[in-house]
């Protein structure tokens, strides 16, 4: 399975800011994204979308591959990077600054059970639904499921000012932690 990193948002509800590269508890959210999918033991390529400005910048961070996407929206860059993957595929948002290995393996644990070309985890929080950014894709196209999950900590990304100020208040109760788990 490979495993594709979505980093070429254009941050608009931040004003601009390349999310990606914010750090939240001293570690740039991306990072937290390539952590998570290189400590997954997943045997298969680790793919970042990015901006081409972004992708020398990408480059150093850590031994993936990086793909220039068009940076146009999230649904034209995935639909993109999807041209050249080899499925299956999961894909991680580069947004989310608490992410976990184990929230990642419950979502593909419950994976199994569906039949969907494309499975994706839905965040839930007082019965409202949205798309988090992770999926996994057995074809680029297909039948479709959504797999609810209630908002935690590990799955909350950044999208707003708020979201932004809410993670930096969370940073005290991580202090001393390195590496996510």
């Amino acid at each position: 399975m490979d495993v594709i990193i979505m980093a070429g948002g254009k941050g608009s509800r931040l004003g601009g800011v390349k999310k990606y590269f914010l750090e939240i508890c001293n570690r740039k959210l991306i990072e937290v994204s390539l952590e998570v999918a290189l400590s997954l033991g997943i045997d298969g390529r680790i793919v970042v979308c990015a901006r081409s400005e972004d992708v020398p910048l990408i480059k150093s961070l850590k031994k993936v591959d990086v793909v220039e996407c068009p940076g146009i929206d999230y649904v034209t860059d995935l639909a993109y990077i999807l041209e050249k993957a080899r499925f299956p595929v999961l894909v991680l948002p580069a947004d989310i600054p608490f992410l976990t290995v184990d929230a990642v393996k419950s979502f593909l644990d419950k994976v199994t059970n569906s039949k969907a070309d494309v499975v994706t985890l839905a965040i839930c929080k007082d019965g409202v639904c949205r798309e988090s950014g992770i999926s996994l894709f057995r074809r680029s196209k297909g039948t479709w499921e959504n797999i609810y999950f209630e908002e935690s900590k590990e799955l909350r990304d950044i999208d707003t000012v708020e979201d932004l100020l809410w993670a930096k208040s969370q940073c005290g109760s991580m202090e001393g932690t390195e590496k996510l788990e």
